[in-house]
C-alpha cells in the first residue's frame, strides 16, 4: 500500500530542489539557486504596483528569454548529468535556464543604467546593486554545477545565451517598443484606465515620488486644519447670538 502512494506522487518541478544530505553546502546553493523565481516575482510585483511599462518590457524579455532556452534544449537535447536520472528528471540541461535568466537580467539592468534609462540620485547605490547582481548570477550559475543539474559547459553556455539575449532585448526596448510601442499603450484608453506610464525620463524617481507625496499629504493636513479652524469658529459666531 505505501509503495502504491509513493509511486502516485509527483512534485512541482519549478520549485522544487534536491541536494545531498549529507553536503554542508547543499541547503545554501538550494535557496540560491531558488533567486530566479525571487527575481520574476518581484518583477511582477512591480508591474502590479508601480504600472511602468518598461517593468512590463523587463517581464516580457524574461519571457522572450525562457521561451529561447526552451526552444534551444528541445533542438540540442543535451541530457543533464547523470546522476538526475535517477529522479527520472525528463528535461534537458542545454543551456541552463537559470544561468540564462540571471545573466539576460544583469545585462539588461546594466544597459538600462549606463544609458540612463535607470536613474538614481546616488552613484553608489547603482554601483553596489549591479555589483550585486552580478554576484548572484554568478553564486546561481555555480549552484547549478554544485546540486548536479547541470554540467560547467551547460552553464557557462547558458550564461553566454542570456548575455547575447540581453543585448538583443535592450535594443528591441530601445529601437523597437520604445519609439513605436510605448506611446501607443500609455496614450490609449486602456493604457490610461491602469495608469500605465513611462518614468525612465525623471531623474531619481524615488525623490521625486517622495517630493510629491509629501505635498499632497500636506495640502490634506492643511485642508483639514483650514476645515476644522471653519467650524470651530462657526460654532463660536452661533453661541455668541444665542
Amino acid at each position: 500500500m505505501n509503495e502504491e502512494v509513493h509511486t502516485a506522487l509527483t512534485f512541482v518541478e519549478l520549485t522544487t530542489v534536491h541536494y545531498q544530505h549529507d553536503d554542508p553546502y547543499g541547503l545554501l546553493n538550494a535557496y540560491i539557486t531558488l533567486v530566479p523565481i525571487a527575481i520574476a516575482i518581484g518583477v511582477l510585483t512591480l508591474i502590479l504596483f508601480r504600472r511602468d511599462i518598461r517593468t512590463v518590457s523587463i517581464l516580457l524579455g524574461l519571457l522572450f528569454s525562457e521561451c529561447t532556452n526552451y526552444v534551444l534544449k528541445k533542438s540540442i537535447k543535451e541530457h543533464r548529468p547523470t546522476i538526475w536520472k535517477e529522479l527520472k528528471k525528463q528535461s534537458y540541461g542545454m543551456p541552463s535556464s537559470h544561468s540564462q535568466f540571471m545573466f539576460f537580467f544583469a545585462v539588461l539592468m546594466t544597459l538600462f543604467y549606463l544609458k540612463k534609462r535607470i536613474r538614481f540620485g546616488s552613484s553608489l547605490f547603482p554601483k553596489v546593486m549591479l555589483a550585486s547582481l552580478y554576484f548572484l548570477a554568478a553564486a546561481v550559475a555555480y549552484s547549478r554545477v554544485h546540486l548536479y543539474y547541470h554540467t560547467t559547459k551547460q552553464v557557462i553556455i547558458g550564461s553566454s545565451v542570456g548575455i547575447i539575449l540581453g543585448f538583443i532585448w535592450y535594443n528591441v526596448i530601445e529601437k523597437i517598443f520604445r519609439p513605436y510601442l510605448f506611446p501607443i499603450i500609455i496614450n490609449h484608453p486602456i493604457g490610461k484606465y491602469f495608469y500605465i506610464r513611462d518614468s525612465s525620463e525623471i531623474d531619481d524617481l524615488l525623490k521625486f515620488e517622495y517630493d510629491n507625496a509629501m505635498k499632497q499629504i500636506h495640502k490634506i493636513h492643511q485642508n483639514k486644519h483650514t476645515h476644522e479652524s471653519s467650524g470651530y469658529y462657526n460654532n463660536v459666531n452661533s453661541n455668541k447670538k444665542k
